[in-house]
C-alpha cells in the first residue's frame, strides 16, 4: 500500500503551533516547543506529509547523532557489549515516538481524518530509510497499531506499556481510593499520613515555569536523572533548562520545611491530564514518601479539572503500576541499514533492551 502520487513526504525543522495544535493537539504543539531547542547530537524534526500545499499527516521525529547503541541496553551486558563493538557502536538513529508528545499512548503519526493511515505510516517509513548517515529507525506506537511495520520490513517486540488511571465518574479523590483493594486503601492512607504528620505540603504553580520555581524544578530533574538507571538519550533536550522554562506547562510541587522536595507538571488534551515531567530530590522526598503523594494528589487535579484519566508515561516504576488502573501495551518497529546490524539486534540487542518486557 502506497499514498497517491499527489501526496509527498518532507523534513520541516519547526511548525507553527497552530498548525502542529490542528493535526496533534496539545500533545504534538508540546513537541513543537521543543525544536527551538535541538542540540547538535539531539535533532527535533517533523516527517510532513502533504497533499499541495496542505499538511495532511505530521510525525515528530527525533534524530540521534552517533549515540552509543549500547548505553540502550540493560546491566551489565551495556559495558562488556560496549567494549566488544567499540567504535561500531556508535549509530545515528531517527526515533519516532511520543517522548516530546507528554509520552502520549497513541501514535505518533498525526493525521487528519480520512486519511489513509497505514498508507501514510509506510510513506514516511520508507522516506525515513532513505536518509543519509542514517544506520536506525526505530518508531514506537500502540501494539494493536504496529502491525504494518514487520511487512515494511521492521523487527517488532514489546517496550514499557504505558500507564493510565482511568478516573471517570469520580467527584473526589476519595471516590478515587474507594474503588481500590482494602490493602490498596490502607497503604494509601498510610502514605498521605506520613507525609502529612511530617508537615510535609503539596501546592498547584501555574507554568510557565521561571525564577527559583523553575530552578527547584531543574535541581529536582538533575537529582532523578543521576539516580535513574535508564538511559534517556534525547534527555539534553528534554531537559534543557531554556526548554523547560518555555514550555507551556502546570505542576504540583511537594514541599518540606519549605524546600521543593519533588514535583510533577501536566498538559491537559481531550479530557486527558498528561504528565510531562517530574523530578525528586531522592533524599527527604523519600522520607515522606514524596512521589506517592504527588500521584494522588495528580489523581485529585485531574478529577478536579474534569479529566477522565491521567497519564503518567511509561511504567518504569512499581509505584506507578499500583496507581495505575491501566497499562496500555506498545509496541518498538526497529529498522538497521546494515544487515550484520540488523542480525546483531535480533540475536543480542532486542532481548537486552533495557525497556524490553517480552516479544509481540
Amino acid at each position: 500500500m502506497v499514498l497517491p502520487d499527489s501526496y509527498r513526504v518532507e523534513w520541516a525543522e519547526s511548525l507553527p503551533p497552530e498548525e502542529a495544535r490542528r493535526l496533534g493537539g496539545p500533545p504534538l504543539a508540546n513537541m513543537a516547543g521543543f525544536a527551538a531547542f535541538s542540540t547538535k547530537k539531539t535533532q527535533l524534526l517533523f516527517a510532513e506529509v502533504l497533499r499541495g500545499d496542505r499538511r495532511v499527516c505530521l510525525a515528530p521525529v527525533v534524530r540521534l547523532r552517533r549515540r552509543k547503541a549500547t548505553d540502550m541496553l540493560r546491566q551489565p551486558l551495556r559495558r562488556w557489549l560496549g567494549l566488544l563493538f567499540g567504535p561500531l557502536a556508535y549509530k545515528t538513529t531517527l526515533l519516532l515516538d511520543t517522548a516530546f508528545m507528554a509520552y502520549h499512548a497513541g501514535s505518533p503519526f498525526c493525521c487528519e481524518e480520512g486519511v489513509d493511515r497505514e498508507g501514510v505510516k509506510r510513506a514516511v517509513a520508507a522516506f525515513l530509510k532513505k536518509q543519509r548517515r542514517t544506520d536506525t529507525v526505530w518508531i514506537t506506537e500502540p501494539e494493536g497499531e504496529s502491525a504494518w511495520a514487520e511487512e515494511a520490513g521492521f523487527d517488532r517486540f514489546r517496550t514499557l506499556p504505558m500507564v493510565h488511571v482511568d478516573v471517570t465518574g469520580c467527584g473526589s479523590l476519595d471516590d478515587y481510593t474507594a474503588r481500590l483493594s482494602k490493602k490498596r486503601r490502607r497503604n494509601c492512607r498510610t502514605e498521605r499520613e506520613r507525609f502529612e504528620s511530617a508537615g510535609a505540603t503539596i501546592e498547584f504553580v501555574e507554568g510557565p515555569f521561571d525564577g527559583d520555581v523553575a530552578e527547584e524544578m531543574l535541581g529536582c530533574l538533575a537529582a532523578s536523572a543521576e539516580k535513574s538507571t535508564l538511559t534517556v538519550p534525547y534527555n539534553d533536550v528534554l531537559t534543557h533548562p531554556d526548554a523547560f522554562r518555555a514550555q507551556q506547562q502546570f505542576g504540583l510541587v511537594a514541599r518540606l520545611d519549605g524546600k521543593m522536595i519533588g514535583f510533577m507538571s501536566f498538559i491537559e488534551s481531550g479530557g486527558l491530564l498528561m504528565q510531562c515531567h517530574g523530578g525528586l530530590d531522592y533524599i527527604r522526598s523519600t522520607e515522606v514518601q514524596a512521589y506517592h503523594n504527588l500521584i494522588y494528589a495528580a489523581i485529585g487535579l485531574a478529577i478536579e479539572r474534569g479529566c477522565d484519566r491521567l497519564s503518567m508515561g511509561p511504567l518504569n516504576n512499581e509505584t506507578k503500576r499500583r496507581a495505575g488502573t491501566d497499562l496500555l501495551p506498545m509496541a518498538a518497529c526497529l529498522w538497521n541499514k546494515n544487515p550484520v546490524d540488523t542480525l546483531v539486534a535480533r540475536k543480542l540487542f532486542i532481548r537486552n533492551f533495557q525497556v524490553y518486557s517480552g516479544e509481540v
